[in-house]
């Protein structure tokens, strides 16, 4: 991996950091351990929105309507930019999920002009993928990317674009260890349900885990597990309430215990590797959260695809093959999933629901993909 990008121009005390993004929260999802990390070293880090988010969801009703979502949104980054030490960030007001549709010499002239007012030692923004694939996304890292093009060589800016690898890591193997070493039974508040939901669902369709998460409904009556049938998926149960019930070498069934909303059923399986003790059957009509592993290929897009666009970490994780620079924000992951959380019309979390070694295992490592400088090409197998 490349040497740590943050090079300051020369006489200057403290270095500048830019990130430029499309919507609040973006800063923290995409780069937000390594802003931690640089603002607590001394780093001047600033952060820009294009827009006020006024397009996103709203995930907490008591938090926001329709009307206010842009001033909630742009009060909700000043406060995660808190949380990260950003020496600023702020909002534009160009319109949500209008971005794309701007013209590309004005997008880039509006960036360009942000950077040169910046005067940043690394730009920081979305490549080519948008990180997410949002068209918002796309637009704004190729406006960066262009203007940072034109502003060198007079302007020896850096510039990086955020990368997300493809973990091999499942969430259902994680949670299912946890809540099997707790001591005392887990029964998830009104708050955890909404907040698992809403993490899980989020980390896998960004690749931070590999899970399939998905929604069911068994009817009153139905099988959830059967005993001695290999486990493959574990349950959290949203609604309804469910038996579990043993049957003996004789052919009886006895009622051992009940679960209902807010706890898990089928972590011992998961977390031991071993068959279902027990059958699972649905009450009342149950509604589940469900995790089940995902075949990586499926992931990637194909096997083939994947060895030609990637390389692995001895994680097992994949990442684009251009990555330059990993950066270690093990000991920032509390900044990220706090500042995660100051978003909270788009992420009802509590920073302290989660495990502390999920959090770090997800999020303790950021990449990205050095642009500018272009490296440059060798004309010797041997370094000078």
């Amino acid at each position: 991996m490349a040497p740590d990008p943050l090079v300051r121009a020369p006489g200057r005390q403290r270095p500048r950091v830019l990130g430029v993004f499309a919507h609040p929260d973006d800063e923290t999802i995409c780069a937000g351990g390594t802003f931690a990390k640089y603002a607590g070293a001394g780093a001047d880090v600033r952060v820009v929105s294009l827009t006020r988010g006024g397009a996103g969801q709203i995930r907490d009703a008591g938090v926001a309507t329709r009307a206010t979502l842009e001033a909630v949104r742009e009060a909700e980054l000043a406060a995660a930019g808190a949380e990260l030490g950003l020496t600023a960030a702020r909002c534009l007001d160009h319109p949500d999920g209008g971005l794309a549709d701007i013209d590309g010499p004005v997008l880039v002239d509006l960036v360009r002009d942000l950077i040169r007012d910046a005067d940043p030692d690394v730009v920081v923004t979305f490549g080519p993928d948008g990180f997410s694939g949002h068209p918002d996304h796309v637009a704004v890292g190729a406006a960066v990317t262009a203007a940072c093009r034109e502003l060198r060589p007079a302007t020896p800016v850096r510039l990086f674009h955020c990368h997300l690898p493809r973990s091999g890591m499942l969430l259902r193997d994680r949670l299912a260890t946890w809540v099997v070493e707790l001591t005392t039974r887990f029964t998830g508040t009104r708050d955890f349900v909404r907040a698992l939901s809403v993490f899980s669902r989020e980390t896998t369709a960004l690749g931070y885990a590999a899970d399939f998460v998905t929604v069911e409904w068994f009817p009153s009556g139905t099988y959830l597990i059967e005993q001695g049938e290999a486990a493959t998926a574990m349950y959290f149960l949203l609604s309804g309430s469910v038996e579990i019930r043993r049957e003996g070498e004789d052919g009886r069934v006895r009622v051992v215990d009940r679960s209902g909303p807010g706890e898990f059923v089928g972590e011992q399986g998961i977390a031991t590797g071993r068959p279902r003790n027990a059958h699972v059957v649905a009450v009342d009509d149950v509604t589940s959260l469900t995790f089940l592993a995902t075949d990586p290929a499926v992931l990637g897009g194909g096997e083939e695809q994947v060895h030609l666009r990637t390389r692995s970490l001895p994680s097992g994780d994949r990442i684009d093959a251009r990555v330059s620079t990993c950066i270690d924000v093990s000991d920032f992951v509390g900044h990220k999933i706090r500042a995660t959380a100051a978003h909270r019309s788009q992420y009802p979390i509590d920073p302290e629901m989660f495990p502390e070694s999920i959090l770090r295992e997800m999020f303790g490592v950021e990449y990205f993909i050095q642009v500018l400088p272009e490296r440059e090409l060798k004309t010797s197998l041997f370094d000078d």
